[in-house]
């Protein structure tokens, strides 16, 4: 009995060292390759839609293999829009790519099929003044209530 106990975990320690070893279906070239083309892609992106933008920044960038020919990316990446009063602007999101056949040449196609921004936050840099202007009352003149009886 005190047998089966050391023979399991030899077949679980084998069993996760084939795991390790194993060659993934995508190299990590290939997931390096995907992440620095989305990161072209993104600010490529940015600066077309938003032509005010600057300092634009991949805060983070990671991609993930769902299947061997399906791959998820995320990111998250920041701007700031000087036509916006100098805002700063956080974008999270996240895109699936697809491998495409071989068309002769050797080398991995991926298209980008879905985005979705799941989240983006709007940051001001400088803070709004707010002053009341001239059609507003003075303080002087404020009307004091009825008193009630």
């Amino acid at each position: 009995m005190k047998y089966l106990g050391v023979i399991a975990f030899v077949a679980a320690l084998t069993w996760t060292w084939n795991i390790i070893h194993s060659d993934s279906p995508v190299s990590f070239e290939t997931h390096s390759g995907i992440q620095e083309k989305l990161a072209g892609l993104i600010q490529e992106t940015i600066k077309a839609k938003r032509p005010t933008a600057s300092e634009v920044q991949i805060n983070k960038l990671w991609t993930e293999m769902l299947s061997p020919g399906k791959v998820k990316a995320f990111f998250v990446y920041t701007f700031k829009d000087s036509e916006a009063g100098g805002t700063s602007t956080t974008i999270k999101g996240e895109g699936l790519l697809e491998r495409q056949n071989d068309d002769g040449s050797g080398l991995d196609h991926w298209v980008l099929t879905k985005v979705k921004t799941t989240n983006d936050s709007v940051v001001f840099e400088e803070g709004l003044v707010v002053t009341p202007g001239e059609s507003q009352a003075e303080p002087d003149s404020v009307v004091a209530p009825a008193e009630h009886k």
